[in-house]
């Protein structure tokens, strides 16, 4: 039985009951996971304009397997965010056996919406963002402007400019990715070419700079004019400077490198089709695979098996929290250990746990502490200000480098912890901090207090 031989009710009825199945078990066993923001809905809402059909269905083995291979590893490490792919890998393979050859832009497209992107991006864009503060007073001092870093804060006659993350990477970046995917899939639309996925690549490691000098040239304008966060006209720019100084040139820089590239063949391998019977059952078996993934996931959540005991710390009250971490607090000081399970596991970093708790960073900087480095940052909510430093710690290595913490730990290291200690009084910090230390034995001689928070 074959699809184009049904009335053509049943050609669009059995795609959308298959479809609905994929997303009653995505709901399911996803719907804690996803982020339903706006550059989330967006990539939903693009699939269809970016999904490139052909009308034969094909069934390809290698994407097969590797959804199976997928599965068994999400299951395995029981990670949620190997199960995302799983399913979005899953529903790409199975819509190619009902509807027909699907290109490579929906997958793109939701992987660059995906809440792991996110997370990547707000974390490793952090020292981004403190360089990007670095270069804007540079420039801006070769323009006879007085400006002074602090951080990811830029000072000039007093007023105070944020390189926030949706300045420089998180919303930003996100949204310009969705947008670079929409764009390569539109062109290979109008000039029925199939781009070459290191292409793809190519051009969207390109988007990733523009999108670096766009932001430079946002700080700078922003800076250059005193255009203060409340007024309308900060984000009117920022998504201005987006469109001129990255989708533009994007835009015609694709258009014109792919005028250059030898048109790709569409056929399809008349061999590699399958019947509307086979397709049916193969995807069956795929819902099958996503649903025992999702229950074995849900069902059993991993121990955080540390190789270290979590510590006493005199003077404070312990309590063991989800997912390992554990919380002292006394009067003056809040300290949290935030364990991770391995090297490519998510940390519960402050910039995400901090601002779902409803406050927002200030004045993150890079502080030197005895032989270290920390981040320390003030935390807004209102009129409350708490002030917090954070670093990665194994009892012999401590450090703030993602690549640093994750390299050792791949080795065969000690595993990390996240510690974030946090005071209601500035002055109080660095003492802390050394408190900490100090309780945790995480030198062999405790170094001296010094002050790492100057006043500014």
């Amino acid at each position: 039985m074959k699809l184009a031989t049904l009335r053509p009710t049943e050609q669009w009825l059995i795609p959308l009951l298959v479809l609905s199945l994929y997303l009653l078990v995505g709901g399911f066993f996803l719907g804690e996971y996803l982020l339903w923001d706006s550059q989330w809905i967006l990539a939903l809402v693009l699939v269809p304009f970016v999904a490139q059909v052909q009308l034969q269905k094909v069934f390809a083995p290698a994407l097969f397997i590797a959804t199976i291979a997928l599965a068994i590893l999400a299951a395995t490490l029981q990670n949620s965010t190997l199960y995302f792919f799983t399913f979005v890998v899953a529903i790409w393979c199975g819509a190619q056996l009902i509807v027909g050859r699907i290109s490579l832009y929906p997958v793109l497209l939701l992987a660059v919406a995906s809440p792991i992107f996110k997370y990547i991006a707000n974390i490793l864009s952090f020292p981004l963002r403190m360089q990007l503060t670095t270069w804007a007073v540079a420039i801006l001092k070769t323009m006879e402007k007085q400006a002074e870093a602090a951080g990811n804060i830029i000072l000039v006659n007093g007023k105070e400019f944020s390189v926030d993350p949706a300045c420089a990477g998180l919303s930003m970046l996100s949204l310009a990715l969705i947008l670079a995917v929409f764009i390569l899939a539109h062109l290979q639309r109008t000039n029925q070419k199939v781009l070459p996925v290191w292409f793809i690549g190519l051009m969207l490691g390109f988007m990733l700079l523009l999108n670096l000098v766009s932001n430079l040239l946002r700080i700078l304008l922003l800076v250059w004019f005193e255009i203060l966060p409340d007024n309308p006209l900060h984000d009117v720019l920022g998504l201005l400077c987006l469109l001129i100084y990255a989708l533009v040139p994007f835009y015609f820089t694709s258009k014109w490198l792919q005028q250059h590239l030898a048109e790709v063949s569409q056929t399809i391998d008349l061999k590699s089709t399958i019947s509307l019977r086979g397709s049916l059952l193969l995807n069956y078996m795929l819902l099958l695979l996503l649903a025992g993934t999702g229950l074995k996931i849900r069902s059993e959540k991993p121990m955080l098996a540390l190789e270290q005991t979590v510590p006493e710390l005199k003077g404070f009250e312990t309590s063991t929290l989800e997912n390992g971490v554990t919380k002292y607090s006394s009067d003056d000081v809040l300290v949290y250990l935030k364990p991770v399970q391995a090297f490519y596991s998510t940390e519960h970093h402050p910039l995400i746990c901090w601002e779902g708790s409803g406050y927002k960073f200030r004045h993150v900087q890079q502080r030197q502490f005895g032989n270290y480095s920390v981040y320390v940052g003030e935390l807004q909510k209102g009129k409350d200000t708490l002030y917090t430093a954070w670093w990665m710690d194994n009892g012999q290595h401590r450090t703030i480098n993602q690549w640093d913490w994750r390299t050792r730990m791949l080795k065969g290291e000690a595993n990390f912890r996240l510690v974030n200690v946090t005071v209601a009084q500035k002055q109080e910090l660095p003492q802390a901090i050394v408190t900490i230390i100090k309780n945790q034995n995480y030198y062999s001689q405790a170094n001296t207090a010094q002050t790492i928070l100057s006043s500014r």
